[in-house]
């Protein structure tokens, strides 16, 4: 596919979703996508799961921050004259998302904060299951609403559970169905019928008998308080996904050319057909693909002057290139297979192995201009 089609993905969508199975580099091409797209003038966050240490060092990512990181500009312009555009980082800190949650759905400014100071809130915020992901599916629309941001990349978690995102919100809210929490509310339900007092009479005795009656009442005023947010939380679930599912929306599938690698990138595409998503193509990553033409060292002979050892020395880089070309075109071939199939207006496009150049912040530069060259 050309060089454009990347381009005009960067410069048109408002959400880029990442996906891929652990270790191809799908952090790393978030990261270089989102320098590329600032440097191109956008106002861009980055939204990643849990970086490599030597990656959240190269952009100065703090962990856990209560805001996301900015890039300087000096940093991110640092080859030519400034920008207009922005770049800012933040690795998602769960817990912190989760009480602006609470506080954004509260009635009140005391309701948030009886709620967040409870004692069980911290175990609700750790136990119950999807709560990490309604992090980063809540952390996504609320950076979607305020409209800081021109476009948002999210770095999915590196496994088949990537998209657990999508479905966790709607998870969440019906652990907190008001039907389960009218069980535990602090007050019975005057119009709930025999058949509904005499099952809370049963929860009652079954807790009192485990936890004790005053830890009992204190599990209900909490439940009963938290359980008044879940309708707001279904209104977040179906805007984000009306948003997901939008032309402003893309989903890239990040892979390497290791046969895992792509079965996955496989499943993950007929997931996203499945659910209706948009799906924008493959990046191969760490690949060969990109280098078309390398370079003979038998080109070298004329240089040996007839020295023995320089010719043995020529002879062993031939050999060493015979297996890099080998290993280039069988990356090119593995992009091939990408791109034959692939729908009208998506994309294929190979990115190299930064490797060690990201230990500087300019090799995250290189990286994003390599993909933005396609």
């Amino acid at each position: 596919m050309s060089a454009g089609d990347l381009r005009r993905l960067l410069r048109d969508k408002r959400i880029v979703v990442l996906c891929g199975a652990g270790g191809v580099g799908k952090t790393t091409t978030a990261a270089a996508l989102g320098v590329a797209a600032a440097r191109a003038g956008r106002r861009v966050l980055v939204l990643t799961i849990d970086p490599a240490r030597r990656l959240a060092e190269t952009m100065g990512l703090q962990e856990s921050g209560p805001e996301p990181t900015s890039i300087p500009s000096e940093r991110l312009f640092a080859d030519g004259p400034w920008g207009t555009g922005l770049l800012d980082v933040w690795m998602l800190d769960p817990r912190a998302i989760f009480e602006r949650m609470v506080h954004q759905l509260a009635p009140t400014p005391e309701a948030a904060r009886a709620i967040v100071d409870h004692r069980l809130y911290r175990f609700l915020s750790e136990l119950v299951a999807g709560v990490q992901e309604y992090a980063a599916a809540e952390a996504l629309d609320a950076f979607l609403t305020d409209g800081r941001y021109e476009l948002i990349l999210l770095d999915t978690p590196p496994s088949r559970h990537a998209l657990d995102f999508l479905d966790a919100p709607g998870r969440l809210a019906r652990f907190l169905d008001e039907r389960i929490v009218s069980l535990f509310g602090p007050e019975k339900r005057a119009r709930g019928g025999r058949l509904w007092h005499g099952a809370q009479a049963v929860v009652d005795r079954v807790l009192a008998g485990i936890f004790g009656a005053g830890f009992t009442q204190e599990m209900r005023g909490f439940i009963g308080a938290f359980g008044g947010l879940f309708s707001g939380m279904r209104l977040h679930t179906e805007r984000l996904h009306q948003r997901l599912a939008s032309p402003d929306a893309a989903f890239l599938l990040v892979t390497s050319p290791e046969p895992a690698s792509l079965r996955e990138a496989t499943w993950f595409r007929e997931t996203l057909a499945a659910r209706g998503l948009p799906f924008a193509g493959y990046v191969l990553n760490r690949s060969w693909a990109h280098d078309d033409v390398l370079a003979a060292p038998e080109a070298l002979l004329e240089h040996t002057g007839g020295d023995r050892h320089a010719e043995q020395a020529v002879a062993a880089l031939s050999r060493l290139a015979s297996v890099e070309q080998a290993r280039a075109q069988a990356h090119r071939d593995v992009l091939d297979r990408l791109t034959r199939h692939l729908p009208s207006g998506t994309l294929a496009v190979a990115a190299p192995d930064a490797g060690a150049e990201l230990e500087e912040f300019s090799g995250l530069v290189r990286l994003g201009d390599a993909l933005a060259a396609g």
